[in-house]
């Protein structure tokens, strides 16, 4: 597999040229670019398989850049040392990214992900994602990127009914009735979604609020949702859920 590497930082190339070297080695290193003028003329030439690319450049973003190579068919793996906010919008975008100073277990992931893909991933709709996530404004306008085995769904966060596990896998039930099932678990969405009005009332389940008809404290508690769904709620997030509740017009 050749790769390039585009960082406007030196040391951070060549960090990741050493960690590439001893923990992924069947990664070769074929370029590297300090900035956005230069990555754009070198990924044309080289046409690399993996794309490395620093969010924040002297010249410009990643982000930039990639929608002016018109998102020519590539496997881009951002690099970024923004704060919990722009995480959260990578996320929500499911676009791979890298954490500074990078770790190499996650850098081995990301490129275990690459390998196991089957197509390329729509880059164009993935990059939509998170430029509207970053670019802030109200969260419930906002969406995330759900890939199953077939299609990419862009999916408006206000319309996610509620997310059940299902082993390593999360099951979101959409407003409409849509069900779409990703290989991803439930406690990663909790992570992106948190912030979305969602709250945790079970083991298994990860439920939008304002989706919430009541909660019938009886028999160990269960949320009746607008669709007419019945979800259980644990012992143990029970009265976390009432006060949430109960502040909820505050």
């Amino acid at each position: 597999m050749n790769a390039v590497i585009v960082d406007n930082e030196p040391h951070m190339v060549s960090s990741l040229k050493t960690l590439l070297t001893h923990y992924c080695p069947e990664v070769e290193v074929i370029g590297s670019a300090e900035d956005c003028r230069s990555a754009e003329k070198l990924i044309l030439e080289l046409n690399p398989e993996v794309v490395f690319l620093d969010v924040e450049m002297d010249d410009g973003t990643g982000i930039e850049l990639v929608k002016k190579l018109s998102y020519k068919q590539l496997h881009v793996i951002f690099i970024t040392a923004h704060d919990k906010y722009a995480i959260d919008a990578f996320k929500c975008s499911a676009i791979d990214f890298l954490l500074k100073p990078v770790d190499p277990d996650d850098l081995i992931a990301a490129l275990k992900k690459h390998n196991r893909a089957k197509r390329v991933n729509d880059l164009e709709k993935q990059v939509a994602v998170l430029t509207e996530h970053l670019s802030g404004g109200h969260s419930r306008k906002k969406k995330i990127v759900l890939s199953d085995y077939e299609s990419m769904h862009l999916v408006k966060i206000e319309e996610i009914v509620w997310c059940v596990a299902e082993g390593s896998y999360t099951r979101f039930k959409l407003i409409e009735g849509t069900e779409i099932m990703v290989s991803r678990n439930l406690k990663s969405y909790e992570e992106v979604l948190s912030g979305h009005d969602f709250v945790r009332i079970h083991n298994s389940y990860l439920v939008n609020i304002n989706h919430i008809k009541r909660f019938e404290r009886a028999d160990g508690g269960v949320v009746i949702m607008e669709n007419g769904g019945v979800l259980p709620v644990s012992v143990r997030k029970k009265d976390s859920l009432m006060n949430i509740l109960k502040n909820w017009n505050r």
